[in-house]
C-alpha cells in the first residue's frame, strides 16, 4: 500500500535536497569559471560568471522560506505530490550536468545549462502551497488508508478464524458430532471499506442471520434493480441543494452490497450512497451501529445509509423516523413491503432515497418539463421549488440547459428563461 507523505516535511526535505543540489552546482560553476579563464576563454568565461550570479541568486530565493521571489499556487495533494517530484528532478538532472562539465572535453552548451536554471525556476514557481485545504486532504487520505489497512487486517483475522472453524467442523464431522445448524447457507450482507465500520465484524447475533431461499431471491432481485438503476443514471441533488448532476459518479457493485460515491475531488468523495442488508432487531445495536457509521463521515462529506431488513420492529421504526445526523441520512428498507422508513424532515432526504428504493428515477430535467413546455418565463426560485436545489444550485442546472440550447434566457439582465421552441 502507497505511503502517503506529510505535504509539509516533504516540502521542507525537497528543500534541503535543493539547497545540497545548487550548492553543488554554484562549485562545479567555479571550477569552470576557473578552467576557462586559464585556458582563456573570455566568452564562455563571462558567460560563466553569469550563471554563477543566477544560480547564487536562485539559491538564495530557494532558501527564504518567505519565497519572495515566487508566487506558489493552490491546487490538490495529488498535483502537490506530482509537482515536487518534477522539481526533485529538475534540481538533480542540473547538478549532474554541471558536474559532467568539469572532466569533459567537448564544447559546452551555454544555452542547455541557462535552460536548466530556468526550469528549476519554473518548477520551484509552480509549486503547491501547503495550505488548510491540502493538509485537510492528506488528513482524510491517511484516514482512509488506515480504513483500508483496518479492513484488511480483519480480512485477514476472519479468514484466518473460518479456516480454523472449517478444521474444527471437518473434526467433528469425522466424529458424528456435526450440528445441523450448520449445513445451512449462511449469507453476510456488509458495507463497503469506504464506512467506517464493517457488520461483518459485529459480534452481534443481527449480522448472522440465515437467510431463506425466497428472501435470498428478494434481496438478490433487489441489488439487481439498483445496479441498472445506479448504471443508468446519476444523482442531481446533493444533501443541500446543490447540482451536481456533472460530477464524477463512481459505481461498487457486488451481491453483498452496493454504492455509490459523487466525487468532489479526484480522491475525496463528495456524497456516499450505501445499501445493505443487515436484520437488526435490537433496538440498543442498531443504535450503537448507526451512530459509529454517522461518526466515521470526514467533515466536509455525507452518507446516505440504507440498511435492509425482512421487518422492522416497532421500537426501531419509530426510532429511525426521528433520527437526525449533520453528515449522514438513514434508511431502514423492508424487504417484504418495500417500504422505506426514515426521517422527513431532513433536508431533501425524501429525494435521496429514490437511490435506495425500487422506484424510476426521473431526471431533474424530466421533473421541470411543465415549467419549460408553459408559455409564461421562470427563474431559478421555481426550479428549486420543484427539484429540492438550492438557489444556487438551480443557477448551475439552468446554466446547463442554456449551454444546451433547451431554453433560453428572456429576462434582459433578470435571469427569466422559457423553453426552447422546437
Amino acid at each position: 500500500m502507497e505511503v502517503l507523505k506529510d505535504p509539509r516535511e516533504l516540502e521542507q526535505s525537497n528543500r534541503q535536497i535543493m539547497i545540497k543540489n545548487l550548492n553543488d552546482v554554484y562549485s562545479s560553476v567555479e571550477k569552470l569559471i576557473q578552467r576557462t579563464y586559464a585556458q582563456k576563454e573570455a566568452d564562455l568565461n563571462f558567460q560563466f560568471r553569469n550563471i554563477r550570479t543566477n544560480v547564487s541568486q536562485l539559491l538564495a530565493d530557494i532558501k527564504n522560506k518567505q519565497l519572495d521571489s515566487f508566487s506558489g499556487k493552490k491546487g490538490s495533494l495529488e498535483e502537490l505530490y506530482r509537482t515536487e517530484d518534477n522539481l526533485l528532478n529538475e534540481s538533480i538532472q542540473m547538478k549532474d550536468t554541471f558536474s559532467s562539465l568539469i572532466s569533459s572535453t567537448e564544447s559546452i552548451d551555454v544555452f542547455l545549462l541557462e535552460s536548466l536554471i530556468e526550469n528549476l525556476k519554473k518548477a520551484f514557481n509552480d509549486r503547491i502551497i501547503v495550505d488548510r485545504d491540502i493538509l485537510k486532504e492528506f488528513k482524510l487520505k491517511q484516514m482512509e488508508s488506515k480504513s483500508a489497512e483496518r479492513v484488511m487486517s480483519d480480512e485477514k483475522q476472519r479468514s484466518v478464524k473460518e479456516e480454523s472453524q472449517k478444521i474444527t467442523s471437518t473434526g467433528k464431522r469425522q466424529t458424528g458430532e456435526l450440528s445441523d445448524s450448520l449445513n445451512k447457507s449462511r449469507l453476510i450482507m456488509v458495507p463497503s471499506m469506504s464506512s467506517g465500520t464493517n457488520p461483518a465484524n459485529d459480534n452481534e447475533k443481527n449480522g448472522n442471520e440465515d437467510i431463506e431461499t425466497d428472501v435470498l431471491s428478494k434481496l438478490y432481485n433487489y441489488m439487481n434493480i439498483l445496479e441498472h438503476k445506479y448504471s443508468s443514471y446519476q444523482p442531481e441533488v446533493s444533501f443541500n441543494g446543490e447540482y451536481i448532476g456533472k460530477r464524477k459518479w463512481k459505481v461498487n457493485i457486488s451481491d453483498k452490497l452496493i454504492f455509490g460515491n459523487i466525487m468532489d475531488t479526484v480522491l475525496k468523495p463528495l456524497l456516499t450512497f450505501e445499501t445493505y442488508w443487515h436484520p437488526f432487531e435490537d433496538l440498543r445495536t442498531i443504535i450503537q451501529f448507526v451512530q459509529r457509521e454517522a461518526n466515521a463521515v470526514p467533515a466536509g462529506q455525507y452518507k446516505s445509509l440504507c440498511i435492509l431488513n425482512l421487518g422492522w420492529n416497532p421500537d426501531i421504526k419509530e426510532w429511525v423516523q426521528n433520527y437526525m445526523h449533520p453528515r449522514m441520512t438513514l434508511y431502514l428498507c423492508n424487504l417484504e413491503t418495500n417500504e422505506i422508513l426514515f426521517n422527513s424532515n431532513v433536508k431533501n432526504a425524501d429525494r435521496l432515497k429514490v437511490w435506495h428504493n425500487l422506484e424510476t428515477y426521473t431526471a431533474l430535467e424530466t421533473d421541470i418539463e411543465s415549467l419549460i413546455v408553459n408559455d409564461e418565463a421562470f427563474d431559478a426560485s421555481d426550479v428549486a421549488e420543484m427539484t429540492g436545489l438550492s438557489t444556487e444550485g438551480a443557477n448551475k442546472f439552468l446554466s446547463k440547459l442554456l449551454s444546451e440550447n433547451k431554453i433560453i434566457d428572456v429576462g434582459f439582465g433578470t435571469a427569466r428563461y422559457k423553453g426552447m421552441k422546437k
